[in-house]
């Protein structure tokens, strides 16, 4: 296994930015291209949390599973209003860069996503808006309801110049920022195009409304014809739940 952390250059942003990646090549003459999860941090996070705060390298080793951990800000994964084309980067411009760095496979089904909290949102966003791209997508105490975050956000005076720079003056929900629409749209794509959706929170997970965001998704989800695992954990907005929730994640893209 090997672990690198350094930096890499975006075209699409056109600017070096944050990354992190852990290989389980033992090899690289003997192993064929490594399955990938593409693992996104939260908001007031880095490409290192994970590495850091998990034992993410633990479970890509017991699995043989590469993890790419970009850097994104604070930018919801979204290509911003006010800002950096952030969604592109990660989910077209970084996966054929570190297929090509890393030897990392470039199959739908062996490439997955998931993230925490901002990067649960980035993560179900991915994979709903591009399932050509990835299978599957794991969110961890994600930020899922964005028109309540928005909502919430013209109330709180520290938070509104922000959330315009990334959604836009007016705060309107866009459909490719809309979950609950992207969903309704990957829905009715073939069966075997739909990305599969595990989704994890905290059962004290109140602040921002983040075990409401997550209910409400999960009952849109049941309602259609997706693959939806839905798990809640005693706890709140904290690693040791996103830690175990990586590690129950993995076996259900890999399908174990």
């Amino acid at each position: 296994m090997a672990i690198f952390r350094g930096e890499i250059r975006s075209r699409t942003m056109e600017m070096d930015t944050g990354l992190a990646v852990i290989l389980p090549y033992d090899s690289f003459q003997e192993m064929p291209p490594a399955k990938t999860l593409y693992l996104l941090h939260g908001l007031k996070q880095s490409a290192g949390a994970w590495l850091n705060m998990s034992s993410i390298g633990r479970y890509a080793k017991e699995h043989n599973l590469a993890v790419v951990m970009p850097e994104v800000q604070r930018s919801f994964y979204t290509d911003m209003e006010m800002g950096l084309a952030y969604f592109t980067y990660v989910s077209e411009e970084l996966p054929k860069l570190c297929q090509k760095l890393f030897r990392l496979s470039p199959k739908r089904e062996d490439t997955f996503v998931a993230g925490l909290s901002m990067g649960g949102y980035g993560a179900a966003k991915c994979a709903l808006a591009r399932p050509d791209v990835f299978s599957a997508f794991g969110s961890f105490s994600g930020a899922l309801d964005i028109a309540m975050l928005k909502e919430g956000a013209k109330y709180a005076p520290q938070m509104l110049p922000e959330m315009q720079a990334v959604f836009g003056m007016d705060l309107v929900l866009k459909e490719q920022d809309d979950l609950f629409a992207l969903a309704q749209k990957a829905a009715a794509l073939p069966k075997e195009l739909r990305p599969r959706a595990y989704i994890t929170c905290g059962s004290d997970d109140h602040g921002d409304y983040i075990i409401e965001q997550n209910r409400k998704f999960r009952d849109h989800l049941s309602a259609l014809p997706l693959e939806l695992r839905y798990e809640e954990f005693p706890g709140g907005h904290e690693w040791p739940l996103w830690d175990k929730s990586v590690e129950r994640a993995i076996p259900f893209f890999l399908g174990e």
